[in-house]
């Protein structure tokens, strides 16, 4: 229930959008409308308001979400699909065993509301009972290493994946976890927004603790422990642009050496075998002083101490799924105050976000079978190859890598693996027990499934027909340690993907797309990666050298960038994001100029088709957003704000200048300080 074991490594995937959302069902032509545009800005000062800022003015941020822009806006139309099919399940009679009823089941499980209120938490009363009985480190260590084999890992993260060095090997991963705010600075920050923060959980803290009856009435003391227990962990967690470096979060280890050297309160060998895997010769552990933190922590508190703190987050990630007054506290301080979140979405929306979300490939398969069509994929493969074609030229033409390295990286691009719509071997579901039990019990279940698939991966052939997304999910992806390229049937719409577009309009958007996912293999993380998979470096030191100087600009760049006043992008964690979008905008429009309306530059709407290759891609990064979330999303996002998304590449590009005839303004760069990288 802590976390759905549908995973690659914390580093293996690169993604086009933080979240899965989704687009306005009208054509990519209509999707321009001039109307959207503020013509009173100039766009060589401010392209992205040009393009779309009536759209920003006359689209405020819904008070059921966090921002709105074009993927929320494809999330609209998916929703009607998606709770059809969902509600269609649940008053079918489809035989017990099948897809379809897993799916109908779990989603009238979470519509039950007359269950949910009369249980409470009553369906937590076990787990709450293993808690009770811990005496001393060793129960601890074995109820850890139970809720793991059930798919309910506590305190640290675990799975099996890919090792990183050995791609064709599956290997297990231990990382840093047990937080309860999105990110380590949360709880280390001295400024008043943070300091409020910390003080605002612990009022959630108390609340819930008072909820569950498990305390007394006064449960601050109990809140308090909790803080302080997250906070040391905190400290010991590696910073997300540490996290950025793929060799920082290596480190292999015999079992054996993880408990000698770094954790020897917790006998490691006897731990994995409770996980299900009962002979393990390494690991890699992603923080070791993370582990070391955890291990002074067994010791030097109480029993009682990890007994409450075992409590909390376990009433914490359950919450979501249980009565009124637990969804409405869990709503409170993780939509409202930390994203800015005015009020719930309906029951129906939040309950068919879990279930399609959980058994993703159960509802995609009927997603696609009724909304994606074959011709969509056979477009898109040839975008794809036009795209690789532009990109493989780019590379023998760039005047700062040595011919050595092209041929690698020619390589890299020829062996990339393409994955469009949705997988060809769909999973099988035929364990996953779900039944008429309550909501909660069947999200352990659904985990435990995911937990069990993962499991058994290892000591198997590395399985590279497995998607890290469901089909309808609104994104794209790129893995390193497959050297794929995904894009699943959710993001073929518009105003991404339209089959009756123009070139240009499909360039400037699904085009970019698909470069930006292609750029992530040569981005400073993908580039640490060989045409196989593994982590080995394929350069000469020179070219890495000038490699580095080149995006030593793009991080300079949008350090520059700042929002509400006290609010910089972070150059260093944007990196790779912001080396996909400038890459893929740059290949995009090269495989643009190949086609017959790029060569002829079409007026088409009145606007000339270079033009609306530009507003096309400010068009798909368009969005509104709440204060709050947008302060968590530049502590915690790899990817830019939408305006820097769009403004931040293209001020970079000759091209752009030529198509808005720019020869100056606050967007202006002279050529010498243009980042130009792929």
């Amino acid at each position: 229930m802590k976390k759905l074991y549908i995973q690659f490594s914390i580093l293996a995937v690169l993604s086009i959008a933080i979240a899965a959302t989704n687009l306005n069902h009208s054509t990519m032509g209509d999707a321009l409308h001039h109307n959207y545009m503020d013509t009173t800005v100039n766009p060589g000062n401010d392209f992205y308001r040009y393009a779309v800022g009536n759209w920003i003015k006359n689209n405020p941020v819904p008070a059921s979400e966090s921002r709105w822009g074009s993927f929320n806006e494809v999330e609209e139309r998916n929703k009607k699909i998606l709770l059809n099919i969902l509600e269609s399940a649940a008053i079918s009679n489809d035989p017990i065993g099948s897809n379809r009823r897993r799916i109908g089941d779990f989603y009238k499980s979470g519509m039950d509301s007359e269950i949910l209120e009369k249980q409470g938490i009553e369906p937590l009363n076990p787990f709450l009972t293993e808690i009770k009985k811990m005496k001393n480190v060793d129960d601890l260590n074995a109820l850890l290493a139970k809720w793991q084999s059930e798919g309910n890992g506590m305190l640290f993260s675990f799975s099996v994946d890919q090792d990183l060095k050995e791609s064709s090997q599956m290997i297990p991963y231990f990382n840093q976890g047990g937080l309860s705010m999105p990110d380590r600075d949360y709880y280390i920050n001295s400024d008043d927004k943070s300091i409020k923060l910390r003080s605002e959980l612990e009022n959630t803290m108390v609340s819930v603790f008072k909820l569950m009856g498990e305390v007394d009435a006064d449960a601050r003391p109990h809140a308090h422990i909790v803080m302080q227990m997250e906070t040391r962990l905190a400290k010991a967690s590696m910073d997300r642009v540490t996290m950025r470096d793929p060799y920082a979060s290596y480190h292999k280890m015999t079992l054996q050496a993880f408990t000698n050297d770094l954790s020897s309160n917790t006998n490691w060998l006897v731990m994995v075998k409770h996980f299900g895997l009962p002979k393990v010769d390494s690991v890699i552990v992603g923080q070791p002083d993370f582990f070391k933190e955890v291990n002074k922590m067994m010791t030097e508190l109480t029993i009682q101490d990890w007994k409450t703190y075992l409590r909390w987050q376990l009433i914490r990630d359950a919450a979501p799924y249980l009565s009124h007054k637990f969804v409405s506290e869990h709503f409170r301080f993780y939509s409202t105050i930390l994203r800015g979140v005015k009020s719930q979405k309906s029951r129906e929306e939040r309950v068919m976000k879990v279930v399609e979300g959980m058994m993703g490939e159960a509802v995609g398969q009927i997603f696609v079978a009724k909304n994606f069509q074959a011709e969509a994929k056979a477009r898109m493969l040839k975008m794809v190859k036009n795209l690789q074609d532009a990109f493989r030229d780019r590379i023998q033409k760039l005047d700062w890598m040595s011919a050595e390295t092209k041929v690698k990286a020619t390589e890299k691009l020829n062996k990339f693996m393409v994955k469009i719509g949705y997988p060809d071997k769909w999973k099988d579901y035929s364990t996953c027990k779900i039944k008429n039990q309550h909501f909660v019990l069947n999200v352990m279940e659904a985990s435990k499934y995911e937990y069990n698939r993962m499991i058994a991966k290892y000591g198997s052939p590395v399985d590279k027909t497995e998607w890290g997304m469901p089909p309808q999910m609104v994104n794209a992806y790129y893995n390193p340690s497959l050297n794929e390229i995904v894009f699943p049937a959710g993001i073929l719409q518009p105003p991404f993907f339209d089959m009756n577009a123009d070139d240009a309009m499909i360039y400037g958007a699904i085009g970019a797309v698909i470069g930006h996912e292609m750029t992530h293999g040569f981005d400073d993380q993908g580039c640490q990666f060989d045409a196989e998979g593994n982590l080995k470096m394929w350069w000469t030191d020179e070219d890495k050298k000038l490699f580095d100087a080149k995006t030593a600009m793009v991080v300079s760049q949008f350090d520059k960038y700042t929002l509400l006043d006290d609010v910089h992008v972070n150059g260093k964690l944007t990196l790779g994001e912001n080396i996909a979008d400038l890459g893929g905008l740059m290949i995009a429009l090269e495989a643009f100029k190949r086609t017959d309306e790029g060569k002829k530059n079409l007026v088409v709407h009145g606007v000339p088709a270079d033009q609306r290759f530009f507003l096309s891609w400010a068009n798909a990064w368009k969005n509104n957003i709440t204060e709050a979330a947008l302060r968590q999303r530049i502590m915690t996002d790899p990817h830019s704000p939408g305006e820097f998304r769009t403004n931040g590449p293209v001020s970079n590009m000759d091209d752009f200048y030529k198509a808005f005839n720019i020869k100056s303004g606050n967007m202006f760069k002279p050529e010498k300080e243009r980042a130009k990288i792929w």
